[in-house]
């Protein structure tokens, strides 16, 4: 080769890249700059003129958002490895499932790609990772380095620009219509995604929204990276960033070679942020490896390293000036924040703070990860290996072998959507083509086996047993170590299912199922999709009756002259603060998923009154009484995020404030009127503190009851009307919740004042799965009472019948109350 052809080939990359545009000159600034937020369009805009521009970048959607969004992610690698993507896809999901024989799993871990992904702003009000993502990509596309060649020599990224493309449009669109005003920082007023906001990343095993299941096709049934980062942003005035390695308590499911896999790239991340001089950098607190349900979470149940990074913010794209006396003195661990130690190496002195230095984080974190990923390439694809055949050998050594359900549940229908949510999870299904023996008993045709022989054994031992949440102690003698999130949330208990644990190995001929069956209609009282049956029918024209032992009747039904009510469209209103609340974006997901119409009630709506006018039911999702009645005041302290230390702002006057006394009033008279208001933990302080009604709580805040999000054995009278079809012994998911005592006072005890419970805890043995402290005050208390007034009634309910759409077990206790609010009461 001459001397001009050596000097062409080295220039001809450069020449190649020069056409790539820079972030600063598609968006007119550079993404991170003060007081400026680019939208979802512009970022997916620059993405595309890189593909363009650029044959490094492969630009696929892969999803739609709930609101209609396209979701799109970036393969960046080089143009040979993008050539062969099918090549890459089908190493990563051979050696992941463990369907290699471990010549062959040797060999594809050799040639191998490793494969990353990289996901930028979840929580929309937490700005800088998307903000961040047309960075990460230029300096992929355009570097040429030693060390960016051999990650995309060695590496396919997977980066998902905006992971949550509506919420960022409504937070980009607020920020602007604020920025330069005293509301620059403050609060987003809505959900920042529909029906979760926050809560869209507390739904990575229910995949109850469109999102969610797009991305868990992709990391679960697909592509199965090696590495899942999720970038996230917290409170202002702590740590500059939170990275792995994560504090106690460790769940077994997860397996170890993946935790110490977490620890391992944790320490490289905070290693080269050591070296470029980055303080503030804190591991081990906050963030637990116990919690199953999170985008960095569910992957280690998968054998994937799932790594979360907060960086600090302080509101949206507005930056801070920090003097050393606004950061805390000590550690949420105890040890002095302004010293170095083993949670914060170098601690942050203080001084500017704004998205860019988030983003500066950010980008250091990136490059920690996909250098490890690059220089580790075949262990990393081997281990994916050796991970799944060791969880197929532990399966197929039993205890569990296998989980059976039955095709003949109480509620078949909750039973297909539980199944068609692990399937979502990448968990292998199995149907029974004939009858056979487990355990010594005969199941027959059509049973589901789960097999415990399958790559993703922890995930599915992790969904089907009971968690119980260590007691993780400061000394011998201090508090226990509180959870993240939740404690205990096992599946088939949420969902009402029965399952079956079979500890020895057996043999049944079956065929695996990939794809769930829609549940076949049903007017079962039982099962939950009755009530969409019932919808259909009304929505048709036809009439429905019920039963007093909750049949659902249609004309030409046996009994249905006999029945004792007739159905029809419950009126319902949902209350919906300013005050962004997941509680009531989930409620209204049940209505949708069960097609009972509703209205969202905004404050000045309930203060207007009549609203018996309007509706037979009215739901008060969990928020507490003072939330409800006052709001977010103009002026006062505010947070930019749905999450962290509040940050000094004022609120828009149209979004401050709440219902008022006025609206607590309007609200009795509804009731009194004749209407059902419907009030979920923590909002049932508003019936029980100014409605006359003989009810108290008998839970107050701050004293040593703690259920920190776990699930509670109950006992039900499923004789009421409100709890028809339920079993008599049951289930519900609290998280801090609530119990009630009925004060029969001789002057309340009238016919108009009938109140009587519904619902009870337990006896003993409350605790079902998770953690629980102070069992005793609600041994055997009531749960869910219904109390008269007037010719109305309130139902309160001591915890979420329908936390985060996951308790299919407990929707028939506010779809019963909402259906018996419309009834006409046709015998005595």
């Amino acid at each position: 080769m001459t001397r001009r052809n050596v000097v062409l080939s080295l220039l001809f990359p450069l020449l190649a890249q020069a056409v790539v545009p820079t972030p600063q000159q598609h968006f007119g600034y550079s993404p991170g700059d003060d007081y400026k937020l680019a939208g979802y369009e512009e970022i997916i805009g620059y993405f595309r003129k890189l593909e363009s521009a650029s044959d490094r970048v492969k630009l696929v959607q892969f999803g739609q958002t709930s609101e209609g969004r396209p979701m799109w992610v970036a393969f960046i690698s080089s143009a040979d490895n993008l050539k062969q993507l099918d090549r890459w896809k089908r190493t990563a999901q051979r050696l992941a499932l463990g369907q290699a024989e471990p010549e062959e799993a040797s060999r594809l871990a050799r040639e191998g790609k490793a494969i990353v992904w990289i996901d930028s702003g979840l929580h929309a009000t937490e700005v800088a990772p998307s903000q961040h993502a047309p960075h990460l990509a230029y300096r992929m596309v355009t570097g040429e380095d030693e060390e960016i060649r051999r990650i995309r020599d060695q590496v396919i990224l997977l980066q998902v620009p905006v992971i949550n493309p509506d919420g960022l449009e409504m937070v980009v669109s607020w920020y602007r219509r604020n920025v330069g005003t005293p509301y620059e920082v403050a609060a987003l007023p809505m959900l920042y995604q529909k029906y979760s906001g926050h809560d869209n990343n507390r739904d990575y095993f229910m995949y109850n929204l469109a999102e969610t299941r797009a991305v868990g096709r992709m990391l679960f049934s697909e592509w199965f990276p090696q590495i899942v980062y999720n970038q996230h942003q917290q409170g202002p005035n702590g740590a500059r960033f939170s990275i792995p390695p994560y504090s106690e308590p460790l769940n077994p499911n997860i397996p170890p070679a993946v935790m110490q896999g977490i620890n391992l790239i944790g320490m490289s991340i905070q290693e080269r942020l050591a070296r470029e001089g980055k303080g503030g950098v804190q591991s081990y607190l906050g963030y637990d490896a116990w919690w199953n349900g999170g985008l960095r979470s569910a992957p280690a149940f998968h054998n994937m390293h799932g790594i979360l990074t907060e960086a600090a913010l302080y509101g949206y794209a507005t930056p801070k000036e920090y003097k050393p006396a606004d950061l805390p003195e000590r550690l949420a661990s105890g040890v002095p924040g302004r010293e170095p130690s083993i949670f914060q190496p170098i601690p942050w002195p203080g001084g500017r703070w704004g998205t860019r230095e988030a983003i500066d984080y950010m980008l250091t974190a990136d490059f920690a990860i996909l250098d490890m990923a690059a220089s580790k390439r075949e262990d990393f694809l081997k281990k994916s290996w050796e991970m799944a055949r060791a969880q197929i050998e532990a399966g197929r050594s039993g205890k569990p072998f296998a989980y059976v359900i039955s095709s003949s549940q109480q509620d078949n229908s909750a039973a297909l959507e539980m199944l068609r949510r692990l399937r979502y999870g990448g968990i292998e299904l199995r149907r029974a083509q004939s009858t056979f023996t487990a355990a010594g008993k005969s199941y027959p045709e059509g049973t589901w086996i789960l097999p415990a022989a399958q790559p993703f054994r922890g995930y599915l031992v992790d969904l089907m047993e009971a968690q119980k949440y260590p007691e993780i102690r400061a000394g011998q003698t201090g508090p226990t170590k509180r959870p993240y999130d939740l404690a205990g949330w096992t599946l088939s208990y949420q969902m009402g299912v029965s399952v079956e644990r079979i500890d020895a190995p057996f043999d049944a001929v079956s065929e695996a199922v990939d794809t769930i069956p829609a549940a076949a209609p049903t007017l079962e009282p039982g099962s939950n999709g009755a009530f969409l049956s019932v919808a259909e029918l009304l929505r048709q024209g036809a009439k429905v009756r019920r039963a007093a032992d909750g049949r659902f009747l249609r004309e030409n039904d046996a009994g249905y002259a006999e029945a004792a009510w007739e159905l029809g469209v419950p009126r319902t209103g949902i209350y919906e603060a300013w005050n962004p609340n997941s509680d009531a974006g989930w409620t209204e997901w049940v209505l949708d998923a069960y097609r009972v119409p509703y209205a969202v009630l905004r404050n000045d709506a309930i203060r207007t009154g009549k609203l018996r006018d309007r509706f037979d039911a009215i739901i008060l999702p969990q928020q507490s009484l003072t939330s409800i009645l006052h709001g977010q005041r103009d002026g006062e302290r505010g947070t930019g995020r749905q999450e962290g230390p509040p940050v000094v702002a004022r609120q828009r006057s149209e979004y401050a404030g709440g219902i008022g006394l006025e609206g607590a009033r309007a609200l009795e008279d509804f009731v009194r009127a004749g209407g059902t208001l419907l009030a979920f933990d923590s909002a049932t302080e508003l019936p029980l503190q100014l409605f006359p009604i003989p009810v108290r709580g008998l839970l107050r805040e701050g004293g040593d009851y703690y259920c920190p999000g776990s699930i509670l054995r109950v006992t039900v009278d499923n004789s009421n009307p409100a709890a028809l079809g339920m079993p008599k012994e049951s289930y519900a998911v609290s998280t801090g919740g609530q119990a009630f005592e009925i004060t029969l006072l001789d002057e309340m005890n009238r016919d108009d004042r009938e109140t009587r419970a519904i619902v009870w805890y337990a006896k003993d043995r409350v605790l079902a799965s998770g953690w629980l402290s102070g069992e005793k005050q609600i041994a055997g208390r009531a749960a869910v009472v219904e109390s008269r007034l007037g010719s109305g009634r309130v139902v309160l309910y001591g915890f979420r019948p329908q936390f985060r759409g996951q308790t299919f077990g407990s929707f028939k206790l506010v779809l019963n109350a909402l259906y018996q609010s419309a009834a006409k009461r046709l015998t005595p």
